[in-house]
C-alpha cells in the first residue's frame, strides 16, 4: 500500500487560463490597434490645426492695422485660407504638442 502512495500520479494536461492566439488573429488585433493609432493620431492633428487657426488668426487681428483690413473683399478668405494652411502643417509637424499629448493619453 505504501509502494501505491508514493507512485507519481499520471500528468493531468494542463489548460492555460488565457489560450495562445492564433498568429494570424493577433497579426489582425495589431493592425487593429495600429489603425486605431492611425486615426487618433489623425484626429489630434486636425483638432491641434483648429486650435492654432484660431490662435493664429487673433494674432493676425491684433498686429493688423485698420490700413491692412481695406484691402479688398478676397483678401481676408485668402488670408483666412493661408492661416488654415499654416497651422494643419505646423500641426503636423507636431505644432505645440497637443497633438502627441491627445495621443499619448487616450492611445496607451
Amino acid at each position: 500500500m505504501i509502494a501505491s502512495m508514493n507512485a507519481s500520479p499520471s500528468p493531468v494536461p494542463v489548460q492555460p487560463l488565457y489560450p495562445r492566439r492564433s498568429l494570424p488573429g493577433a497579426q489582425a488585433e495589431q493592425a487593429h490597434a495600429g489603425s486605431r493609432i492611425q486615426k487618433l493620431t489623425k484626429a489630434a492633428q486636425e483638432f491641434e490645426g483648429v486650435l492654432l487657426t484660431t490662435l493664429l488668426e487673433e494674432f493676425q487681428k491684433s498686429s493688423l492695422d485698420a490700413s491692412d483690413a481695406s484691402q479688398g473683399a478676397g483678401s481676408e478668405t485668402l488670408r483666412s485660407l493661408g492661416t488654415q494652411a499654416v497651422a494643419q502643417a505646423l500641426a503636423a509637424r507636431g505644432g505645440l504638442g497637443i497633438a502627441r499629448m491627445i495621443v499619448h493619453h487616450f492611445g496607451g
